[in-house]
């Protein structure tokens, strides 16, 4: 078969088995597929090659997969131990498994996460939460990078990342300003030592068509890099609503002397979408009833847009003072520009008519800008006969956060007919609107000197313990009323781990956090910081020669003067919040790796009950139960095969004022893929296999539906 025809029978296998019922493709999603072409015909050249190659020298064909990345992490204290050692629960997410269960975005990894729930109350803005709390806290390579506003803006593509670490609880160590939920950790990939090149087109059943590309390798003596790419374009199962993604990234490492190395890298990312919701859909008719409208209900107008482009420049330098000791000073300078034309819903249709509801639109842009800073020295010593491990640091950031929105004033807000959910909506005119109120203008200084150190006491004891002294300055305005405050506390991280055996260990650890809020109460006042903590107890066992870890952890967090949304002021369309206090109580059960040749298993159950200081049950939206289990395995008897799935399971949630219910629900993703040559490899994936109808999110009191049964396909190559 030549190159072209391979071609055409890809073609064929992913869009015509794929293809719904629509009247055309969309010209954009053409032009992305015709961008594919000519690195699709390259693959197929390259596997003729192969099958040649590969039917004269009969090699088997062989493929790593590795589930939860069993070896070294940083992420909850800088210092150099493996998950084994860690006194905290930590959680891998490997390339392998990104790959297998095509977790193209940063949502898609953390819906995948044990313990983690994605709150995706519209399509574009999205909260995260873990142990009943917001997650705050991102880094890339260690390095801290907080949400201002606690919620993810646009979609992130995982192309450029090679594992994705979640610490569960307060990482007080690594970062003093989150709360006491989570801390997500994006690994990016690196240079490799050989040339390593790879390629991935795939579509999905919406129109869908996706390009990526991976090269590295070096360059010259002591100079290696690496340059990734991604397209990503899709019309949706919601109606009216269309997705764009595009991403670049490229990493230099250069060898400066024999003890000093110099990483420069860059990163673009691009989320451009459609027919975006703000706000959801109505979950009550005027009686009081339950509506149930179809999954692909919106009322998103087609005018409605919103583009995020973020940006992120870093700069590293790793310098060996010692055979010991190692000085690293790391620079990174993040931009995020967020720019929206939205329509928000609200109130109550009338049951028979649809009758009732109101809307208004608004233009709302953001930009926000972080300069970050990290210098600390790393090492070992001996004292007492035994070696202790020890990292001092200091870091520093500034941000600078801008936004506004704008409102037609002129024609107010209309009131909706009968046909609401088919987006009719004219677009106004945001041209000549002053936002004054509707304006948002903060700068912010945080700075830290922090300590850690892991204490071997005996063979089988050992103590962490470290401290972070964080500042925090922010001055400005936010929706008219001043955002002026100041914060600085100490957070201490204290724990314990014991080896009873060589594969297990008990541990114990108590981490603090805090961070400054530009949410506003109903009178435009700033929050001020909330405050958390963390206890947690656990053990851990390894299994396989360590290439999979076993561990269950009781914990409890408190979370103080946390801002809780309350409500939405009528006039501005700004979101008031209300100072909690909450108490979050559970444990969580997590099993990741490998567990016999060829089968790796992630899983995890956590169980977690929330409480405010009344002791009533509170954040009804987080599900007390939740199960996420998943499984890859190549068939012995047919080892080119590789079958996996997905499990989620979740236990009923409602809205805050428990007026709709959410029942208990399960997800089950399968996936399968065959490797017709050692480098050439095709994958089936089918999400939502039985079809279920869910709730996205009650975050709010509005909320829409999750995607249905949907399939992709797609066809990889690796050299």
């Amino acid at each position: 078969m030549s190159s072209e025809d391979l071609f055409k029978e890809a073609r064929i296998l992913m869009m015509g088995t794929l293809h719904r019922s629509k009247s055309s493709t969309k010209r954009t999603a053409l032009a992305t597929f015709t961008l594919g072409v000519g690195m699709s015909v390259a693959i197929a050249q390259v596997a003729e090659e192969d099958a040649t190659a590969a039917a004269k020298s009969e090699k088997p064909i062989e493929q790593m997969t590795v589930y939860g990345e069993q070896g070294k992490t940083t992420t909850a204290t800088k210092l150099d131990l493996t998950i084994f050692e860690t006194p905290q629960t930590v959680t891998a997410i490997s390339r392998a498994q990104m790959d297998d269960f095509a977790l193209n975005t940063i949502s898609d990894v953390l819906d995948y996460t044990p313990g983690v729930t994605v709150e995706e109350v519209e399509t574009d803005r999205i909260y995260y939460t873990a142990r009943g709390f917001d997650i705050v806290n991102f880094q890339y390579d260690g390095v801290g990078v907080p949400f201002i506003y606690g919620l993810n803006k646009g979609q992130q593509d995982t192309a450029v990342f090679e594992k994705i670490e979640v610490v569960k609880g307060a990482a007080g160590l690594i970062t003093g300003l989150a709360n006491p939920s989570a801390t997500i950790n994006y690994l990016r990939k690196r240079p490799t030592d050989d040339l390593q090149m790879g390629a991935r087109i795939s579509a999905n059943e919406w129109n869908g068509v996706r390009l990526d590309g991976d090269i590295s390798g070096p360059v010259t003596e002591g100079v290696s890099a690496r340059l990734v790419i991604a397209r990503d374009q899709s019309e949706s199962y919601l109606d009216r609503h269309e997705d764009e993604m595009d991403l670049m990234y490229g990493v230099v490492e250069v060898e400066l002397t024999e003890a000093s190395k110099l990483t420069v890298g860059h990163s673009y990312n691009k989320s451009a979408n459609t027919g975006v919701l703000w706000g959801a859909l109505p979950l009550t008719y005027s009686d009081g009833s339950r509506t149930d409208y179809d999954v692909s209900t919106s009322n998103a107008p087609d005018w409605t847009f919103a583009d995020t482009v973020l940006n992120q420049t870093f700069v590293e330098l790793a310098q060996q003072l010692s055979d010991r000791w190692t000085l690293n000073a790391q620079f990174m300078r993040n931009t995020a520009d967020f720019e929206s034309e939205l329509f928000y819903v609200y109130e109550n249709p009338d049951p028979v008519t649809e009758i009732g509801l109101k809307g208004y639109a608004s233009a709302y842009d953001s930009d926000e800008k972080q300069n970050l800073y990290d210098l600390f020295v790393s090492g070992s010593f001996e004292f007492a006969g035994r070696e202790h491990q020890l990292v001092v640091g200091y870091s520093y950031a500034d941000i600078e956060t801008t936004e506004a929105s704008y409102y037609d004033y002129v024609n107010g807000y209309p009131v909706l007919g009968s046909d609401w959910a088919q987006g009719n909506t004219p677009r106004p005119s945001f041209t000549d609107h002053d936002p004054a109120t509707q304006s948002t203008d903060i700068e912010q200084t945080h700075k830290s000197l922090y300590f850690s150190s892991r204490l071997s006491l005996t063979d089988r004891l050992s103590a962490l313990i470290g401290a972070r002294r964080a500042e925090l300055t922010q001055e400005g305005v936010s929706y008219g009323g001043s955002a002026d405050t100041d914060s600085e506390k100490t957070v201490p991280y204290y724990g314990l781990t014991y080896l009873l055996a060589e594969d297990f260990t008990l541990y114990g650890s108590y981490s603090e956090v805090f961070k400054q809020q530009t949410w506003v109460n109903d009178q435009f006042q700033p929050l001020g910081a909330t405050e958390g903590d963390n206890t947690e107890v656990g053990f851990k066992k390894t299994f396989n020669n360590e290439r999979a870890t076993l561990g269950l952890a009781y914990f409890q967090s408190n979370n103080e003067n946390f801002g809780e949304f309350v409500a939405r002021d009528t006039t501005t369309g700004t979101a008031f919040y209300a100072p909690r206090d909450f108490e979050s109580e559970g444990f969580e059960l997590e099993f990741s790796g490998e567990v016999t040749e060829g089968l790796n298993i992630g899983a995890g159950y956590t169980q977690v009950d929330i409480e405010n200081d009344s002791g009533q049950d509170v954040r009804h939206f987080v599900p007390k139960k939740l199960l996420k289990a998943s499984a890859s395995y190549r068939l012995p008897s047919l080892p080119a095969m590789r079958v996996g799935g997905v499990i989620k399971w979740q236990d009923d949630i409602t809205t805050e004022d428990g007026l709709v219910e959410q029942e208990a629900y399960t997800l089950v993703d399968v996936a399968v893929h065959y490797d017709l040559t050692p480098t050439l490899g095709l994958s089936l994936n089918v999400d939502n296999v039985t079809d279920e109808k869910y709730f996205s999110s009650l975050y709010w009191d509005q909320a829409f539906y999750g995607a249905p049964r949907n399939v992709k396909v797609a066809i990889s190559w690796k050299y």
